[in-house]
């Protein structure tokens, strides 16, 4: 009996992550190659992570495909796959492979969109895999989801995951409320850490940081600590977070009621993160190599000084 196939796309920090646990759990992980960045070839590579050739191969040889990209890929990636699952010899070659559980015919192929994403875009996802007259998608599913705290990571022999939340036609009638819970999540912990930013280098800029992680720590240690760690973790995801921010400001507003307030808001932190991403050395961070920002000390100076002849200095350094 073949292992279950699962496709990622793509892999970036949370997509080689989960392709590590689920590799850790016997199921065979693949990803298109084609067009990705060295840095991301060198990722699938020392992960062995199967290669494929196309959108197309990895339709006929996945079971299931997890798309986790940045938000503002999400709609357009799910519309590439449907287009690959529609091509005329598509699903007759995915019916060439065996089923995992011996079954004469090959089991249907699972959608898990699980990106940070307003509901409205989990609808319009889902309308591309219903079965039409003009190109049918029977025998495919999609599925709502988001993925809630940090990469998997395995330490000591176990395993730290993040939550995986779902909803769709099999497992919820309401598409787009796990989007839904991903983004009201987001908003609180993301949310924070922009603030922090917009804190710490106002403070750092009037060379105050050291009295205002004084007296967090003396009244507020918890929220000192929570606003340290974003601040520090941030650099390499800031420009994933610009779209998140976005979404997040229209589910507030489209789902919640809030009527552009919830756009007001997480417009303006969209803004900060943008800034980080765009206006700082910090953008050019990557999560496995780190060098500027692993400290709050070191984050503030270079946000507070975004911009100038110090911050470009600082990129040749």
């Amino acid at each position: 009996m073949r292992a279950t196939t699962v496709g990622i796309v793509s892999i970036g920090d949370m997509g080689l992550g989960m392709a590590n646990l689920l590799k850790g759990h016997d199921y065979r992980v693949v990803t298109v190659a084609e067009g990705r960045s060295e840095h991301t070839l060198a990722r699938i590579h020392a992960a062995g992570i199967e290669a494929l050739s196309s959108d197309q191969e990895l339709v006929i040889q996945a079971d299931y495909i997890l798309s986790i990209l940045p938000p503002r890929n999400a709609l357009a990636t799910a519309e590439r796959i449907a287009g690959a699952y529609r091509q005329p010899d598509t699903a007759s070659r995915r019916q060439e492979l065996e089923d995992v559980n011996h079954r004469p015919n090959r089991s249907d192929l699972f959608y898990l969109d699980l990106n940070a994403k307003p509901a409205r875009w989990a609808q319009q996802m889902a309308a591309l895999y219903e079965p039409t007259s003009i190109g049918s998608l029977a025998g495919s599913h999609f599925l709502d989801g988001g993925i809630i705290g940090g990469p998997p990571k395995l330490t000591d022999g176990k395993w730290k995951k993040p939550s995986v939340v779902l909803s769709g036609a099999l497992v919820s009638p309401r598409v787009g409320a796990a989007s839904t819970l991903k983004m009201s999540f987001a908003a609180l912990t993301k949310g924070l850490t922009a603030l922090s930013i917009l804190s710490f280098s106002t403070a750092q800029r009037e060379s105050l940081l050291p009295e205002l992680l004084e007296h967090l720590d003396t009244f507020s240690p918890h929220t000192g600590s929570l606003a340290r760690a974003g601040v520090i973790g941030m650099s390499p995801k800031a420009y994933r977070w610009v779209d998140e921010m976005r979404g997040i400001g229209e589910t507030f507003d489209s789902e919640g009621g809030w009527d552009g307030v919830g756009a007001s808001i997480y417009g303006g932190i969209a803004e900060v993160y943008r800034a980080v991403a765009e206006d700082t050395i910090l953008g050019q961070e990557r999560v496995e190599q780190r060098r500027r920002g692993t400290s709050v000390e070191d984050a503030a100076g270079i946000i507070a000084q975004r911009g100038t002849e110090h911050d470009i200095g600082n990129s040749m350094s």
